[in-house]
């Protein structure tokens, strides 16, 4: 990492400073003024972040403006709610566990350039739809999508031959309604939130004690560090693994991309083939009743 070549924002020192064990840490207050920063406490920002990285198995690439973690590939019993958690999570409802710490994670992902975005919203239709109109299908609710930067998603791991394989994430997840693998979404960031967990205590990064990284389905309040924006992430019981996944327990990196990266884009070239091919698939009806679920317990 060329340290030279690093910035400092306030939301930056706040996830590393979160990063820090044990327990909570109070939230640095940014100066009043701008002050000077020196080289020299640049290099030794870097150089912190570098071991503080180190320490939780996350490897940033600056040229390739990557971010990779290690992780276990799980199989959970019900519908997946999370691609990735960190192993104090909800395990029966996510893809992936990480031992990297969600701030420390947060950190790296900032490091790239990324910048917080808003999680989806769900509102009431005033005036409501009628009863009939409801049986009939119409939405009671306006659900605005996430909107913010775009992460790219990749995992790669060695098959049972000793086999390096790689897939864009997409293609391990099931849309059920489609009967297919996910089709056109996307991934935004939304840098987690800083939060009491208790009256007069000072605010603490909440991801790191729920442990709830990257969300499929549309989650409130936004404590996780991305969301999946898709037509049917608003929909929790929608979301399976694919038969390319590896086994339970399975070691796997995954790799979070800030620019689309070519795997992605032969994806991309390959479902715009077949769509010209086949007739559009129809989802099946029946949306749920609200457009966001409260991540609370």
């Amino acid at each position: 990492m060329n340290a030279s070549a690093i910035t400092i924002p306030f939301a930056l020192l706040c996830a590393v400073s979160c990063a820090q064990e044990p327990g909570p840490v109070p939230v640095p207050v940014p100066p009043k003024a701008p002050q000077k920063i020196t080289a020299q406490d640049t290099r030794q920002l870097a150089l912190a972040m570098q071991q503080q990285f180190a320490a939780e198995g996350i490897v940033v690439d600056a040229k390739a403006q990557t971010v990779t973690i290690k992780a276990t590939m799980n199989q959970p019993p019900d519908p997946i709610e999370y691609l990735l958690i960190h192993k104090k999570g909800k395990r029966h409802e996510s893809l992936f566990i990480t031992g990297s710490k969600p701030s420390v994670l947060n950190a790296a992902l900032l490091l790239l350039g990324l910048k917080p975005g808003k999680n989806a919203s769900v509102r009431e239709k005033n005036p409501p739809p009628t009863l009939e109109e409801i049986e009939r299908g119409v939405d009671p609710v306006i659900v605005t999508p996430p909107q913010g930067d775009e992460l790219f998603l990749t995992v790669r791991w060695q098959d049972a031959a000793g086999k390096a394989v790689e897939y864009c994430i997409e293609d391990l997840l099931v849309d059920l309604q489609a009967q297919d693998v996910m089709q056109a979404g996307g991934w935004i960031f939304l840098g987690g939130r800083m939060a009491q967990l208790y009256k007069n205590e000072p605010e603490v990064f909440i991801a790191d004690f729920e442990g709830n990284l990257i969300s499929i389905c549309y989650l409130s309040p936004d404590n996780h560090l991305a969301t999946l924006r898709h037509e049917r992430a608003r929909d929790d019981q929608n979301w399976w693994f694919t038969k390319f996944c590896p086994d339970s327990g399975t070691e796997v990196e995954i790799v979070f991309w800030k620019q689309k990266p070519q795997i992605l884009l032969d994806r991309d070239k390959r479902l715009a083939e077949l769509a010209k091919q086949q007739p559009p698939v129809t989802p099946k009806p029946g949306p749920p009743k609200d457009g966001v679920k409260d991540a609370g317990k």
